[in-house]
């Protein structure tokens, strides 16, 4: 590419299924989604190419709305580069939107909230074609019981008890959905918050599911919350029903 090409920043939104990644960041070894994504860009744009994301998702997890933003020297319209990513990328990856943006803007610290989808399949036997995006559990659920104890994470608490900061030592989060939705054997469960702990989700949902089982009181979640402590929380729901879903400005 000519050096006299301008350098403009770009803002994705992609879709990937984390089955077979150990999760969105880059590590030193191992297939990651950001790790893909940049091998792919220098491949396309013939220079290393950082890009930053918008929440950084933990192996297995998938998503459909992850935002990411990346600056590089291309003199074609934006759609020719979505399409060249699209053509050189793995199947379990794919940008569904590619446009400019202004070049301070930032995925994850312009956002203002984020959203993610867990499903899970609730009945005797498992699915093996849900497998990869459902948590299966056979035992029969009460998601009245789990939507009660799910009110009590609306607002702004100390979410020790659920996670850990992905950086620093703020557990402070504030939710704004916390909603259960049952269709058939399939339950859904979206939350949506300002930003999330390590783990946040998949620790609430584990919760939650004790709940519907009753194995744990209503009552009791709001005690987990007021401990800080993870010890007293469920034990991580699986990764394979976790979705990032959508992530505003």
């Amino acid at each position: 590419m000519s050096e006299e090409t301008p350098v403009q920043a770009y803002k994705a939104v992609i879709a990937y299924d984390g089955t077979d990644f150990l999760g969105y960041q880059i590590q030193a070894s191992g297939r990651t989604v950001q790790g893909v994504i940049e091998q792919t860009l220098q491949k396309i744009l013939k220079t290393p190419t950082r890009i930053t994301g918008a929440g950084r998702t933990d192996s297995g997890v998938h998503a459909i709305g992850q935002v990411i933003a990346f600056k590089a020297h291309w003199h074609h319209p934006e759609t020719a580069l979505q399409k060249a990513l699209n053509a050189n990328l793995p199947p379990d990856i794919v940008v569904q939107t590619l446009t400019t943006i202004h070049p301070s803007f930032h995925p994850r610290f312009d956002a203002r909230s984020r959203q993610y989808r867990y499903t899970i399949l609730n009945q005797p036997l498992p699915d093996v074609l849900r497998r990869r995006y459902t948590w299966h559990v056979p035992q029969p659920l009460d998601v009245d019981r789990m939507q009660r104890a799910s009110n009590f994470l609306l607002g702004t608490h100390d979410f020790a008890a659920f996670g850990q900061p992905p950086q620093g030592d703020n557990t402070v989060r504030t939710v704004t959905q916390a909603e259960w939705r049952q269709t058939g054997s399939e339950i859904t469960f979206f939350i949506t918050a300002n930003a999330f702990l390590y783990r946040m989700v998949r620790r609430i949902v584990g919760t939650m599911v004790l709940v519907g089982q009753g194995k744990m009181a209503v009552e009791d979640v709001k005690h987990v919350l007021q401990t800080k402590n993870r010890a007293e929380a469920g034990a991580p729901a699986s990764a394979a029903g976790l979705c990032l879903i959508n992530v505003t400005y």
